[in-house]
């Protein structure tokens, strides 16, 4: 996890996590003489911990990755700190036109549950003082962080984006070739030239060109879970209920959409009516794929175990193998490579900054 991975997070300016400051605090660095605070550390790492462990739960069980994201995390911290300070010198100004959009901005996200359901507004209000609350910020704190964020932001928008050219045509269609090469050869070492986080960055959107262009079959599902050690009975009873499940839609007097939403115990997608999105060959589980690809348009499985539990799915559509075209990818490459220039010029200004910041660091023991 490089620099050039902080600066990612860096640039995300809306971020959750801080700890109301405290002068008597511990701190895990100090920034020309300005605290970054030990609580502040501390949510932030959990934060970042939470999020590998969801996405990827063995690699945090390796030492070296969590050493890693310590030192990241901290890294990160300071990378916002020269920024604040810097549009602090620059004495960039934040209007209260400014903050009010920022408020709408960060609320908009408190509109849907986690399971995407509209909330009303007072709902949606009351969910986000609780984040407030969590996150140990009176409404003030809020608005002061916030409107350090924005600075940062409009610091970013006149010393950096104006650095960044789009790419030409020429440029796009050498990449794109490039993509498709690695699609069929699939070698990592081709990638050698290329830093960590823009190897995992091409091969990110390699993957999304394959996945639009591979023989695929999209799929809603409704998931009857049982535990990962689950017996044999627990394991019949959640086969019965699929079974039930699957009965009232034959019948017809449900969506699949609808129980989806009542029944399905995948959080994932019962918020969406069951929608699980496309399904490739070689990304799902075996039977899971089986069932997927040869079921008809329309037609309901019967229960498909997997180490989850019991799916009922159904096939909404099916799209066959086609050769990828650069003229349908060139607008979204050509963002992403557009992106991709930003963030290296963002780490570049970043640098310079930490360079002439005296900084010190404490990184706390595990």
């Amino acid at each position: 996890m490089n620099s050039s991975g902080r600066l990612l997070a860096v640039a995300a300016l809306f971020s959750w996590g801080a700890a109301s400051a405290r002068v008597m605090e511990d701190t895990v660095a100090v920034v020309n003489g300005a605290p970054v605070l030990l609580s502040e550390y501390q949510k932030e790492f959990s934060t970042a911990l939470e999020f590998w462990s969801r996405a990827e739960p063995e690699a945090v069980r390796d030492p070296a990755l969590v050493r890693r994201l310590r030192e990241s995390t901290l890294e990160q911290l300071i990378d916002r700190e020269v920024l604040y300070q810097e549009g602090g010198k620059q004495k960039i100004k934040v209007r209260e036109r400014d903050l009010e959009n920022g408020i709408r901005e960060v609320k908009q996200r408190f509109l849907r549950d986690e399971a995407g359901a509209e909330l009303a507004e007072t709902e949606a209000e009351a969910a986000f003082q609780r984040q407030l609350k969590a996150d140990g910020l009176s409404y003030d704190q809020f608005k002061e962080r916030l409107g350090k964020q924005i600075m940062a932001r409009k610091l970013l928008e006149t010393a950096v984006r104006p650095r960044v050219r789009p790419p030409e045509e020429k440029e796009l269609a050498a990449y794109f070739e490039r993509i498709k090469g690695f699609i069929v050869s699939g070698s990592t070492g081709s990638l050698r030239d290329l830093g960590e986080e823009e190897a995992a960055a091409f091969r990110q959107v390699a993957q999304q060109v394959k996945a639009l262009s591979s023989e695929r079959v999209r799929v809603s599902q409704i998931l009857v879970k049982f535990s990962p050690r689950a017996s044999e009975t627990e394991k019949k009873r959640a086969r019965r209920t699929a079974l039930e499940i699957r009965q009232r839609l034959l019948e017809g007097t449900s969506s699949f959409a609808e129980v989806a939403r009542a029944e399905s115990e995948d959080p994932a997608s019962a918020g969406r009516g069951g929608d699980s999105g496309y399904v490739l060959k070689g990304m799902a589980p075996p039977q899971f794929e089986r069932a997927a690809f040869s079921l008809p348009v329309g037609e309901l499985s019967e229960p498909i175990e997997t180490e989850l539990g019991y799916h009922v799915i159904k096939v909404q559509e099916k799209r066959a193998a086609e050769t990828p075209e650069f003229d349908r990818f060139k607008d979204d490459l050509a963002k992403f490579m557009l992106e991709m220039s930003y963030q290296k010029e963002l780490e570049a200004y970043v640098k310079s900054l930490k360079a002439k910041a005296v900084i010190e660091r404490h990184l706390p023991a595990p």
